[in-house]
């Protein structure tokens, strides 16, 4: 509970910094959202659900190799029905706690579920990372904010930090007192069984190559949507801004909140401002939040629907 109304009062703050940080700018932000080119838009709208997709199916293929068959419409209704949680779990990836407990209960293998909906987050978070990383490096001298960089390269740094611990046994043998705390919580058999299943990657090579060319094509999407929506919005920023910055405002809001509520926003502001405008930018922040609700109420009805799929708080313990 106190955790709960921790998340809460983030988002409160920074959704309060966003209304204090855009007051002078409402009534341009209003004008651009009323003025919005709804074709565009709407096209933009169509584009993004094509990402369901290309996720499910990446997810779908993790589930494959973990010896665990399921159907591409099942795992776009755990991809939906994950979207709706985000909303009021921790981070803008809390939803994969309850996309790995539906799924278990489908495939009546908890560990195996959660150990592909955790490879799944890896594969899609390390893209989020190398676009960047890669558009950056050809463009440095043309990003006035210092912070992109900054933050570009240590999420680079630990992503392969992260890498090195997963696919080095040798290494991760070194950090024996993670074993040993997780021990004293009894969940060090779960903990190696998933690290386990993590690790046998490695083996996966044609696997994981599939996976990241569908991680690479998801993310782009998801980013030229993005740049769909600020031209909608009267901006002529380049596109190549988008494949920088729009990964860092979404490895941001991964910072503790409800689904990145708040933090998201105010990110839009910060990083995208220089180059489409504070009101585009924070028009852009409400546009997103828009299609993000869109796939929420999808989900909420999925989720509603599959009674199969409803569980209590007590099945957040994965069992083996």
């Amino acid at each position: 509970m106190v955790k709960t109304l921790l998340r809460v009062l983030i988002s409160v703050v920074f959704i309060a910094l966003f209304a204090y940080a855009v007051r002078d700018d409402i009534p341009s932000i209003m004008h651009a959202l009323q003025h919005v080119n709804r074709t565009l838009a709407a096209a933009a709208s169509a584009l993004f659900l094509s990402t369901i997709l290309i996720l499910s199916k990446r997810l779908q293929l993790i589930f494959e190799t973990e010896g665990v068959p399921i159907k591409l419409r099942e795992t776009s209704n755990l991809t939906f029905v994950g979207y709706f949680f985000n909303n009021f779990l921790p981070t803008s990836v809390g939803g994969d706690i309850v996309k790995a407990i539906c799924a278990s209960k489908v495939t009546r293998q908890p560990v195996k579920s959660l150990t592909a909906v955790l490879m799944d987050r890896i594969f899609g978070l390390s893209t989020f990372i190398v676009i960047p990383s890669i558009c950056l490096f050809f463009i440095m001298d043309r990003i006035n904010n210092p912070t992109v960089p900054i933050l570009v390269y240590s999420f680079l740094g630990l992503a392969l930090i992260c890498f090195l611990l997963l696919f080095n046994r040798s290494l991760a043998r070194r950090f024996g007192f993670i074993e040993t705390l997780l021990g004293y919580l009894r969940l060090a058999d779960k903990a190696r069984k998933i690290y386990d299943g993590l690790h046998k990657f490695k083996s996966h090579k044609a696997v994981a190559v599939e996976a990241i060319f569908l991680s690479v094509l998801g993310q782009s999407i998801s980013i030229v949507v993005l740049f769909m929506l600020a031209l909608s919005l009267g901006s002529n920023a380049h596109v190549v801004y988008f494949f920088i910055l729009i990964p860092v405002v979404h490895l941001v809001s991964m910072a503790p909140s409800l689904g990145g509520l708040g933090i998201r926003e105010n990110a839009y502001i910060y990083f995208l401002s220089p180059y489409i405008g504070r009101e585009n930018a924070a028009a852009l922040g409400i546009l997103w939040l828009g299609l993000l609700l869109m796939l929420s109420v999808i989900g909420a009805i999925i989720y509603l629907v599959r009674q199969d799929y409803h569980f209590s708080w007590k099945d957040a313990v994965v069992s083996s």
